[in-house]
């Protein structure tokens, strides 16, 4: 999948990247032991609320605006929404709670494959031998993390 960096990479989504990244951290640390579901659903609650109201900021800042009203930007409000925003946030940390936050962490390697796999149905990008192979070898990782006797 590196070879698709060939372009160039945008220095501020870069920054975008690593500040989510240690967003993420930070809140998987925070929600390890909330228990109960209840609980879980309001702290994801607030979080899509700082993180909302905290993008919106760097967005009036960094960002040129042109919204066109359709079906397509609704349907992919919905699915952004729904799919990462909701469905996947909860997922997250039920696995936090069920596994601990240092084995599902593991299941972050996913991403990148979930990416290419949705560019690829999605929009037509090709798969490369080198995109199998990534996935195989991330694969057998997580399948060791979560396999291995030794508590993390």
């Amino acid at each position: 999948m590196g070879f698709r960096l060939t372009n160039g990479i945008s220095e501020l989504g870069l920054i975008y990247c690593i500040v989510g990244a240690l967003a993420l951290s930070i809140a998987t640390l925070a929600v390890r032991n909330t228990g109960s579901v209840g609980n879980l659903l309001v702290i994801i609650g607030y979080q899509m609320l700082i993180g909302g109201t905290s993008l919106s900021v760097f967005s009036f800042i960094f960002e040129t605006y042109k919204v066109d009203l359709n079906a397509k930007l609704f349907l992919a409000f919905i699915y952004t929404t729904l799919a990462p925003g909701l469905i996947a946030t909860v997922v997250w940390f039920w696995l936090v709670n069920e596994i601990g936050a240092i084995k599902a962490a593991t299941f972050h390697f996913l991403n990148p494959f979930f990416g290419v796999s949705i560019a690829a149905l999605i929009l037509g990008e090709p798969l490369s031998l080198s995109d199998y192979f990534g996935v195989v070898m991330v694969t057998i990782g997580i399948l060791l993390v979560q396999t291995s006797k030794e508590s993390v």
